[in-house]
């Protein structure tokens, strides 16, 4: 009895101990049948994710091996011509996907067959990615994080602009902003979860006295990017329109800017005074705590502006 326990257990074992290696084995099997023929490629994985399992890596979870990506290796061993095996990149954009769903299972990979709006102008993982060859961690074609701008040259130009996000220093990137890999969409986020906001929480808020546009959905024409443009702008602050013109697409200028002051208030722009746009601690009017030393002497003492404070 103790002796046929002792077997039960010991085959246990053996199939547990085959089970965690057999992938390993089996991998570096098919790896080493395909090197002699394309002894170069392993090469091209190398210091990436598809890097082929080999001796050194059975202790790894990733198990990686040709056949993975390449099918019909089968046939291709008998018979080993380039028609009778796959090459991911030459197959249609939902074959890819299907054969890069094997491992990758992220949002970014599910939407490229259904609502990805690079699947409707005919690109596919294989467009922006390279998995033989590339150094990148993303493993895309081009080596620096700016390679959308291989397509989007409309929007390299605006990065040029006076006023710009510092892409081309490389303190941000397109995937700071764009997150591919996430079901959530940036643009219609809303509070503290709106990506500008993810640098910019200076400017989030919460504050007693709030301005609106700050805070409603961008879907129904508000937000940041309804007063600035998000990559680059010819005007100061990243503003689609110079001086009073982003103000004035809301407001209306006062009839006392143009009489008080010598109509000084006119002339300036809206920010000069009103520089806590995005909110204020104290002034429902947002004016700019120093406006006294900075324009007029008297401007709070007088009392005009005095019932902006705590006003509703």
């Amino acid at each position: 009895m103790i002796t046929s326990v002792t077997r039960r257990s010991r085959m246990v074992l053996l199939c547990a101990f085959a089970f965690l290696i057999a992938p390993g084995s089996y991998a570096t099997a098919e790896t080493e049948t395909c090197l002699p023929c394309h002894d170069q490629m392993p090469r091209t994985l190398d210091a990436t994710a598809h890097q082929l399992a080999g001796d050194s890596l059975l202790a790894s979870p990733i198990k990686v091996s040709c056949s993975d990506c390449h099918d019909g290796w089968q046939e291709h061993l008998d018979n080993p011509v380039p028609e009778n095996i796959s090459t991911p990149t030459k197959l249609s954009l939902t074959e890819q996907a299907d054969v890069c769903s094997r491992c990758h299972l992220t949002a970014h990979q599910q939407t490229m067959v259904s609502t990805d709006p690079h699947l409707r102008v005919g690109l596919g993982c294989g467009s922006c990615h390279q998995v033989h060859g590339s150094n990148s961690p993303y493993l895309v074609k081009e080596p620096l994080e700016n390679y959308c701008l291989s397509c989007h040259s409309s929007v390299e130009a605006e990065f040029r602009s006076r006023s710009a996000h510092p892409l081309f220093s490389g303190n941000v990137g397109c995937v700071d902003c764009h997150k591919l890999s996430q079901n959530k969409d940036p643009l219609v986020a809303v509070g503290f979860d709106w990506t500008c906001q993810n640098c910019h929480s200076d400017l989030a808020g919460p504050f007693l006295h709030e301005h609106p546009v700050v805070y409603n959905h961008l879907v129904e024409g508000r937000g940041c990017t309804e007063c600035h443009a998000p990559h680059g702008s010819p005007n100061d602050r990243l503003l689609k329109q110079s001086d009073k013109g982003t103000c004035l697409q809301c407001h209306m200028t006062p009839p006392g800017h143009f009489t008080n002051h010598a109509g000084l208030g006119s002339k300036l722009p809206c920010y000069a005074c009103h520089s806590e746009i995005h909110g204020s601690y104290d002034n429902a009017l947002f004016l700019d705590p120093d406006l006294g030393m900075k324009l007029f002497a008297d401007c709070y003492q007088s009392g005009c502006h005095a019932q902006a404070v705590g006003r509703e």
